[in-house]
């Protein structure tokens, strides 16, 4: 069962985990699992068994001591922490370029219960058309729009000197939270919840990992050789 919990007790990192946890259920249920273990979820997602547990607890109790847990049950649980089969997220996308248009044809964001239903941009070409039959509004459009629709979730496509003014004009229109993709720093008020996906900044930590492990598999060969030369 689900307890209640405040924000202020659940960090992101948790959060983060739970969806983790989430799309490893999935998975299991859709190969037949009937139950599985702390141990067993752990392995999958990478993390200690005593992680996962810790992570359930502050959400409720859902396993037993001696039998784990019942995979479907839990899934349903863990949906519903993040309001899947209790809310179907309406979102709208800001910028229809090559990032939004891609976002938009993505069918991993309806799967999992988010569904676009309007589209803005500045180009008077674009304006009036669909996108994935999603139609495409003038920016200056939004806040009647998201207002009518009660959209509640706002994604940022455009480029960074657009984003704060873009921002800006979502919170005035009362949207609930931000998933915001452009490389810019935004500040919005705190009852708006903001996520920010920088993706130059994914690759430039993927390209330290990168060198990272390759200076460590040097490192390793120079000791083996250096081991295999004192033989």
């Amino acid at each position: 069962m689900v307890k209640k919990y405040g924000l202020e007790d659940v960090s992101k990192a948790t959060v983060s985990r739970m969806a983790t946890y989430l799309r490893c259920l999935t998975y299991l249920e859709q190969q037949g699992a009937s139950t599985l273990s702390s141990r067993e979820l752990a392995s999958l997602t990478g993390v200690s068994a005593e992680q996962v547990r810790q992570d359930l607890s502050v959400f409720g109790r859902f396993g037993k001591r001696g039998t784990g847990y019942d995979v479907a049950h839990l899934k349903t649980e863990v949906e519903a922490i993040f309001g899947r089969g209790v809310e179907r997220w309406k979102c709208c996308i800001v910028g229809v370029g090559s990032l939004g248009t891609a976002l938009m044809s993505s069918r991993m964001v309806q799967k999992w219960g988010f569904r676009y239903v309007a589209a803005f941009d500045r180009d008077p070409r674009k304006i009036g058309t669909h996108v994935e039959r999603i139609p495409v509004y003038s920016i200056d459009e939004l806040k009647t729009i998201v207002r009518r629709e009660h959209i509640a979730i706002g994604v940022i496509a455009v480029p960074a000197s657009s984003a704060r003014n873009v921002a800006r004009i979502l919170c005035e229109a009362g949207i609930r939270g931000i998933l915001n993709f452009a490389p810019q720093s935004i500040k919005v008020p705190e009852k708006v919840p903001m996520l920010s996906v920088d993706l130059s900044q994914e690759f430039l930590k993927l390209s330290f990992y990168i060198q990272s492990a390759e200076q460590r598999a040097r490192e390793e060969q120079i000791q083996i050789d250096a081991a295999s030369h004192n033989e």
